[in-house]
């Protein structure tokens, strides 16, 4: 049990019982069962886990008692609009900055015709809470503008404050859904009543200002179906999505909850409540909720980087691993466990076709209210997506880690070995470097003066170790069957290397073959495996990862030709244009993102050569948002290509970063790494990476914050002399 925190409120309101009444159509509110519950509930824990005194928790309630036409509590402890708006003043008047405030609604959400003409027209609607005196002469609800401005005024006067909503405020609802086990907690209609056009929070137009002054560099303007602006200044948990239902029903006994304040409660008492930080709190609730209700999906919004209820900050290290065997410190690459499926040895995960996520993503779950996610103690499995929903996939287990591994060749998962709630950390798709190489030998055998054949394979792998950045290619064997592999090694009867692709197709530009025989073969050939393998790890590097969306897509760049003095783009819808030698044509790049951005453009050319192009004498060009920038090209072949094919690689960055240490020589030409230049930031900590000469990794997981700060888009094109 905590100590006394003398700095702590709490506002509790649990409405069950309307007064009898009739709106227009015949409408009404119906009595509610689990409303008082669930804050005779939060008040039994509030007291449990701080020591709350009485004067510290104010609580309106509305139950029903013997008469149907009166509740059991006295008028001035009802939940009227009178009281309500009473008692949130008064909190606001006896608390002081930076005392904490909690706040939990259980009741029912309406909808009302507006009081406020002049903002939302003749036609426009309040979203409100609905007081119990709702259907009494004279009463009011507690509209939108008027609760936005009361939790405003918390926020000014520097209160941490903390909302749950147990209603919703869906006109889809109905009543005819509820059942003697579960109800909804909305009137499902709209109420036209004449009611009064004044407020007790504050005049009309000031409601009005303070409405407008809250939405008007909003995103969204209004959350929770239209009753709160966008939250600034407070955290607000409410119990479903617009157009869903907010559900009471019986989980235990005989008794009703609310099923956000029966989960929330219930995750409070089994995770120490006063200390889990808000997010972590939500991905488990709202799972939960969502997974025995699919039409009620909780939401969390405003400041989320909280404790729940004590309110401190969460502080956390942001990842600087660019390594896959190195965990990563992340938040915003996070996404809960929804459902665990032992059977099928899978999780499902809270992202999907919505976010760009596709087959064959990873991730690594992690012990639910871990935050530091460079402690490999608290990682549990390593799961690939497999099934992908528009908000949600399904992912295999494919290894456990820590206590969980075991020696089965198929890691299987347990009972509780991971928990609704655990955050998965997103692991952007691997960046191949080292490349797997077989050597293919013809049957029969060609007879080379000079040459052991037969004994290439070994031949190779001995030399391999003699050069320089041999650790960029690994040799295998027709026997291990398991591997895939990258590149083969073939031997014509004219007794010539040739490199092969993965589906043992020439590869592209290398043209000229090594004869057997000739001095240094074998260092030539293993030093070009080497050099392919670099420029297709270059080619390849590119930000797939799915939770970068404020860049994704935002650069776009156009092959453009003139044709009869008008502009044709060659690349359009993807076609890959063919170009003659001497043509020229205009590299147009456009900033479609609403930020200002850094632009560096490189040429990977037919001699497998990588030169930055653009912009000459600088590392970068600034290109302001929906800005673009032109770059003429005049189409180039290397010496003694009759054909080739080009690709100009673009990079966008938020941060200044140096793209030249990518460039690469022409082949069997001496090539360098990154040298002895210090990356300057999280991207090119990753180019050093990609770059290193001596020091490849079998795969280099784009998992820092670099994600968030750069993208990049190529076209290729084919080139051929006249």
């Amino acid at each position: 049990m905590t100590n006394q925190t003398p700095n702590f409120y709490a506002l509790l309101i649990g409405i069950n019982f309307y007064f009898p009444h009739r709106l227009p159509e015949g409408n009404y509110y119906k009595n509610l069962r689990g409303c008082v519950r669930d804050i005779n509930n939060v008040e039994t824990y509030l007291k449990d886990t701080f020591n709350l005194t009485p004067d510290r928790i104010i609580k309106l309630t509305a139950t029903a008692s013997d008469n149907p036409n009166q509740p059991q509590e006295p008028p001035e402890l009802l939940p009227t609009y009178e009281n309500i708006v009473a008692k949130f003043k008064e909190v606001t008047a006896k608390a002081k900055p930076q005392d904490r405030v909690y706040i939990h609604y259980s009741g029912h959400g309406g909808r009302a015709k507006t009081i406020f003409e002049s903002l939302k027209g003749s036609m426009g609607l309040d979203e409100a809470l609905v007081p119990c005196d709702i259907g009494q002469p004279n009463s009011r609800y507690l509209r939108d503008l008027e609760f936005a401005k009361l939790l405003e005024e918390m926020v000014e006067k520097e209160l941490v404050v903390t909302l749950v909503l147990d209603s919703c405020h869906s006109g889809g609802a109905t009543r005819e859904m509820e059942t003697d086990d579960w109800s909804i907690r909305s009137g499902g209609f709209i109420d036209t009543t004449s009611r009064h056009t004044d407020s007790l929070v504050a005049p009309l137009q000031e409601l009005a200002q303070n409405w407008q002054a809250s939405t008007e560099y909003s995103r969204n303007i209004t959350v929770v179906n239209g009753l709160l602006p966008e939250p600034k200044g407070y955290t607000l948990i409410a119990a479903c999505r617009d157009n869903e239902l907010a559900i009471e029903k019986i989980f235990e006994g005989t008794e009703r909850n609310g099923a956000l304040t029966y989960f929330l409660l219930k995750a409070l008492r089994e995770y120490r409540g006063t200390e889990i930080p808000v997010k972590d709190l939500y991905d488990l609730i709202s799972n939960l909720v969502h997974n025995d209700f699919d039409r009620q999906t909780p939401m969390l919004i405003g400041e989320t980087n909280r404790t729940f209820l004590v309110g401190q900050s969460i502080s956390f290290t942001p990842g600087a691993s660019l390594l896959r065997s190195v965990p990563v410190t992340r938040t915003t690459r996070t996404v809960p466990v929804m459902k665990v499926d032992i059977t099928k040895n899978r999780v499902q995960l809270q992202m999907g076709e919505a976010s760009g996520l596709k087959k064959g993503a990873e991730f690594d779950i992690f012990r639910f209210g871990t935050w530091n996610f460079e402690d490999s103690e608290q990682r549990i499995a390593t799961v690939k997506v497999v099934e992908v929903g528009a908000s949600d996939c399904w992912a295999e287990v494919t290894k456990l880690h820590n206590e969980f591994t075991t020696r089965e060749l198929t890691p299987k998962l347990i009972e509780g070995m991971i928990e609704i709630g655990s955050p998965a950390v997103y692991l952007s798709p691997a960046l191949k470097q080292i490349r797997k190489v077989r050597v293919i030998l013809p049957d029969p055998l060609p007879q080379i003066s000079g040459v052991n054949v037969a004994m290439l394979p070994d031949i190779l792998k001995a030399k391999k170790e003699q050069v320089e950045g041999h650790r960029w290619i690994e040799f295998y064997s027709e026997y291990e069957k398991d591997e895939k592999v990258d590149y083969f090694v073939s031997l014509n009867s004219e007794g010539e290397y040739w490199i092969l692709d993965a589906q043992k197709e020439p590869i592209k530009n290398l043209l000229f073959p090594i004869k057997v025989d000739e001095s240094e073969a074998t260092t030539k050939l293993i030093d070009r495996l080497i050099h392919v393998a670099r420029y297709e790890t270059i080619l390849d590097l590119d930000n797939e990862d799915a939770f970068a969306s404020s860049l994704n897509g935002k650069l776009k760049v156009e092959l453009i030709k003139s044709v009869k003095r008008e502009q044709v783009v060659l690349n359009a819808d993807g076609n890959v244009p063919v170009l003659q030698v001497g043509e020229r044509v205009v590299v147009r790049i456009h900033n479609e993102s609403n930020r200002t951005l850094n632009i560096s453009a490189l040429i990977l050319q037919a001699d497998l050569s990588i030169v930055k192009f653009y912009p000459e004498g600088a590392h970068y060009e600034v290109v302001d948002r929906g800005q673009s920038r032109e770059k003429r090209l005049d189409m180039e072949l290397p010496k003694n290509y009759q054909e080739g094919v080009d690709v100009i690689k673009v990079f966008a960055t938020v941060d200044a970063t140096n793209f030249q240490f990518l460039e690469l020589p022409s082949l069997d030409q001496s090539r360098k790494g990154f040298g002895n230049q210090k990356p300057k930031n999280a991207l090119e900590q990753l180019l050093s990476a990609v770059v290193d000469e001596d020091n490849p990794q079998r795969n280099i997981r784009v998992v820092t914050d670099a994600s968030e700060e750069w993208t990049t888009e190529k076209v290729e094109v084919v080139v051929k002399k006249m």
